[in-house]
């Protein structure tokens, strides 16, 4: 027997089941807007120099009006290697020289140049105002936008590895209300933030909160539910997660100044932080750490809250439905003891790569919006929707088609409409296939997200998670990074994007077994002996094996 053996004893899909998702979804929506605010908070909107000719009330009125705006601009900005304005250079006037009406008839090539030394003017028609215009993060400073993106994840990469490993050894539970008390405090914090230092600084401590908050919510959903709903309880957090991004994409219609908006995602979490008293914790953490009376109390509370009665339940029957598992629990593992593991290790190192290619391509597609297109909120509401009914599908399919099956799929499918999307100018095609790219990634990470915990055991399976989240954080890290690149070959980081996934979808298909329908190892007994790629007897699956079905 197992831990899902328990569960229909006190009522595995009622009242407290609704009650845990509807506790997670509103938080949830909340945390999605945090992940690609960027998009905003840190747009590049069109800029020139501030030149005195177009700028300087008292330099205008000495100017002849013979000259129009047009034509001062020719006076003021050279134009790039592209025949447009330059964003960085302006022609050098020294102060005092007069500016004839014959001055367009020079040759403004053989002018002196210089940069910008007075500051920028920004165009303010989509975005009053960003972390780009309030701090200068152009020109000479560009990079420092993918600073800020890159911090942002390592604090998700350290929060990740720490929190797996609280989560493991003190309990889900218990790492949710301080994380959600960091969180309302950081992003916060982010809106009043005095300087980019600080900026970047707040930046990570929020990135280091949300993962505790993802990895008690995830732990949480998918120890509640049986074989048949765990799908749906992974996929329903990727989803919520979507809902943000929409709903990050409507606020901006109205919202147009970056302190305010990171305001108005950040405050709401104080109220949050006094919800969530009530869940209880993971009684199959507690068993399997021998906690057996207060799992019994957990599970009465949970099917007084389902109104079932549960007549059979006793601290007996819980330690005879989990002995094997409880036993194996006295063992504790370190991550160096995880490698020696044939299985377990295999298991651990093609996810990481797997996890660590969607996330490079995701968020590396993700938070380079701009350069699909200039409507920003339009293409961040496509992007939420499209990745909305993206996981929604991938949970329809699931059901028919394996975990294995799709992840290798989509993962072919990625790579070849962002290399296809790589060599097109910008434009609706262009965009339309970046975005199906997108959405084939966002299928890899929902079924990524069943397949992770079908894979590993219960005793390390949040160690094992952390592990393999690290290394997913390290590629969303490097993605805006290889973004650069962009400025070097234009098409350089869907290359790499493309290849990345093509790789990831061969390592899955050779080195990883099928899980659908199978139930989810508790012990790393149950992968090295039952769980291996080897086929399993069907004889030995007969009272385990159940139908992922659809409520």
């Amino acid at each position: 027997m197992a831990f899902e053996d328990l569960l229909p004893l006190v009522g595995d899909k009622r009242r407290f089941q609704i009650l845990q998702a509807l506790s997670m979804v509103i938080p949830l929506i909340f945390v999605g807007t945090h992940f690609l605010i960027e998009n905003f908070t840190a747009f590049v909107p069109e800029h020139r120099c501030w030149t005195p000719l177009l700028d300087n009330t008292s330099a205008l009125l000495n100017v002849s009006g013979n000259l129009n705006f047009s034509s001062l601009l020719k006076l003021s900005i050279p134009l790039d290697s592209n025949g447009k304005l330059g964003k960085c250079r302006r022609f050098f006037w020294p102060q005092g020289q007069p500016l004839l009406t014959d001055a367009m008839g020079q040759n403004l090539s053989q002018l002196e140049t210089e940069p910008c030394v007075d500051g920028w003017v920004y165009d303010q028609s989509t975005i009053t105002s960003s972390i780009v215009t309030e701090w200068d993060l152009v020109c000479d400073s560009w990079t420092l936008k993918s600073l800020s993106q890159s911090l942002y994840f390592a604090g998700l990469l350290v929060g990740y590895l720490i929190w797996g490993h609280l989560s493991d050894r003190f309990g889900r539970k218990w790492m949710l209300s301080p994380s959600y008390f960091m969180l309302a405090v950081f992003s916060t914090g982010i809106a009043f933030a005095p300087s980019f230092q600080v900026y970047c600084s707040f930046r990570f401590l929020l990135g280091f909160s949300i993962s505790g908050i993802i990895f008690g919510f995830g732990s949480l959903a998918v120890e509640w539910a049986t074989i048949q709903h765990r799908p749906w309880a992974v996929v329903l957090i990727s989803l919520c997660l979507s809902l943000g991004f929409l709903f990050l994409g409507a606020l901006t219609y109205g919202i147009k100044e970056w302190r305010k908006l990171q305001l108005v995602i950040s405050a709401p979490f104080f109220a949050f932080f006094l919800m969530i008293w009530w869940l209880p914790e993971s009684a199959r953490w507690l068993i399997v750490h021998n906690k057996c009376d207060d799992a019994l109390k957990v599970l009465r509370q949970v099917a007084k809250i389902n109104g079932v009665k549960e007549q059979t339940l006793t601290v007996e029957a819980v330690r005879s439905t989990m002995e094997k598992e409880l036993a194996a629990a006295q063992t504790h593992y370190t991550i160096l003891d995880l490698v020696c593991f044939p299985n377990l290790r295999t298991r651990i190192l093609c996810l990481s790569f797997s996890r660590f290619t969607t996330g490079m391509l995701f968020y590396g597609l993700s938070l380079d919006l701009q350069n699909l297109g200039r409507n920003i909120q339009m293409l961040q509401v496509l992007l939420g929707a499209s990745s909305f009914l993206s996981r929604f599908g991938a949970l329809i399919i699931m059901n028919h088609l394996g975990r294995r099956t799709i992840v290798v799929a989509f993962f072919l499918l990625a790579g070849l409409f962002i290399l296809s999307s790589a060599f097109l100018p910008q434009g609706i095609l262009c965009m339309v296939l970046a975005i199906i790219g997108i959405c084939c990634i966002v299928v890899c990470i929902s079924c990524n997200n069943v397949y992770l915990n079908e894979l590993l055991p219960t005793v390390v399976r949040t160690t094992c998670s952390g592990i393999i989240l690290t290394i997913d954080r390290i590629g969303v890290m490097l993605a805006p990074f290889v973004n650069i690149l962009r400025h070097y070959l234009p098409a350089m980081p869907q290359i790499i994007f493309a290849i990345m996934a093509v790789i990831a979808s061969f390592m899955v298909f050779l080195f990883l077994p099928e899980t659908q329908n199978k139930p989810m190892p508790d012990t790393i007994e149950d992968i090295e002996c039952r769980h291996s790629r080897e086929e399993v007897k069907p004889g030995d699956l007969d009272d385990t094996l159940v139908k992922i079905s659809q409520f």
